[in-house]
């Protein structure tokens, strides 16, 4: 009797792991991007994956392509726009964002003069008809200064939201300004409509990193950003804020890593949610020593647990999160003495489901850019760059998410 007692609870347990999600083998699929395309960005519907990315032609046009995947395909790659002005860059690159409609905007960078670093956000709104509009500009000062890091979500069926870094204070500033914080990069929003007007804009936090990428999610009550702040004492951690759909919460520190750097580390947060359940991902460096965390929220953001660490080896960040049937799954890049990695591994709650995975060996230069991960029904998805001497080239994969 205890004996079938025993199997029969073995039984069960076996059973509850099994419904368990969990990753199976990355499989590397092909993708529609042209040999030499760079900085893909994945973005997912219900039922449809989209990716973003850009090519570079011979004649120094650089080329914003997209393409969708569903049903075990990819649709043919269309051109959202082009030009010879853009600021192209590893870490700062374009976007695309959907509905279950169809592509809703997609973003890019456009120098003006004043500058190296002087560019504008530009950003291309598409009709029913997939035709992509003349590029509107979300900031409305006309500082030569950065604009760029942005994030976009849907936020209804006539608006979408979007948030960037914009640098209008540091205008004028000199290299003996640059730690006072009346002339710091700031964090702003806009909500737009499809029609291209801005609704409402917004200022979220007037001093934040120079050049860390930002994150933006939709909550059951609203959205959620998060993004590298600065202090007067230069400690740059993670922050996030709420968005009601009228006016931004005060920013706060998702976790005091209290990581006291004098520059910008180039390495941002990256946010999934499903319902009142938010995941956070972020890297930081303080005490000297290189480290990815994960976090999650029950409350749409509003509190955060205390974080689990993610490396084994020396983390190099570049973070990204999903979210699956209230699984969460990060990906970040580490470093052994040989060889960097790009690793994944899966979380409910506090407890870590499964054995952390190598997705891939990986470059750990700039040329790799930021990998993307992106679930789409049963799967997620990864893209990132691969290069070498000849040239560079997108690699996407797909793993199954086992019932």
């Amino acid at each position: 009797m205890k004996k079938s007692k025993l199997i029969f609870v073995l039984v069960l347990v076996g059973l509850f792991q099994g419904c368990r999600t969990t990753p199976d083998t990355p499989s590397q699929f092909s993708n529609p991007a042209a040999e030499n395309s760079v900085y893909p960005y994945l973005y997912s519907t219900d039922n449809q994956l989209y990716m973003s990315w850009i090519t570079n032609n011979n004649d120094q046009i650089h080329t914003l392509n997209y393409a969708s995947y569903s049903d075990q395909e990819w649709s043919p790659a269309t051109t959202i726009a082009k030009d010879s002005l853009w600021f192209v860059n590893w870490a700062d690159f374009p976007s695309i964002i959907a509905d279950r409609d169809g592509p809703v905007a997609a973003h890019w960078l456009n120098k003006k003069p004043g500058g190296p670093y002087a560019y504008n956000v530009n950003i291309s709104i598409a009709d029913e008809s997939g035709n992509w509009s003349k590029a509107l500009i979300p900031h409305n000062d006309d500082t030569p200064t950065e604009h760029g890091f942005v994030s976009m979500i849907p936020w209804d069926q006539n608006t979408f939201l979007a948030v960037w870094l914009d640098g209008r204070k540091t205008d004028g500033r000199s290299d003996e300004e640059y730690f006072n914080l009346d002339y710091a990069m700031t964090l702003r929003g806009a909500l737009i409509d499809q029609d291209g007007n801005i609704q409402q804009r917004f200022l979220i936090d007037d001093a934040v990193c120079d050049c860390c990428p930002t994150s933006l999610t939709r909550t059951s009550d609203g959205a959620v950003v998060a993004y590298r702040n600065r202090t007067d004492d230069e400690i740059r951690d993670i922050y996030t804020s709420q968005f009601n759909g009228k006016e931004w919460t005060n920013p706060k520190a998702v976790f005091s890593d209290k990581w006291k750097i004098g520059a910008c580390p180039v390495n941002g947060p990256k946010l999934a949610s499903q319902d009142s359940l938010v995941t956070i991902a972020w890297h930081t460096g303080a005490n000297s020593n290189p480290t990815a965390k994960y976090a999650y929220s029950l409350d749409n953001g509003s509190t955060f647990s205390k974080p689990a660490v993610l490396n084994d080896s020396t983390s190099l960040g570049r973070v990204d999160a999903e979210i699956y049937k209230g699984v969460s799954y990060l990906t970040w890049m580490e470093k052994d003495k040989e060889q960097a990695v790009l690793r994944m591994a899966s979380f409910d709650g506090d407890k870590q489901i499964n054995q952390t995975k190598t997705v891939a060996k990986i470059n750990e230069s700039r040329k790799t850019g930021f990998p993307q991960m992106e679930q789409m029904g049963e799967s997620l998805f990864i893209a990132w760059i691969q290069s070498d001497s000849t040239g560079t080239e997108i690699i996407t994969k797909k793993m199954a998410l086992n019932p």
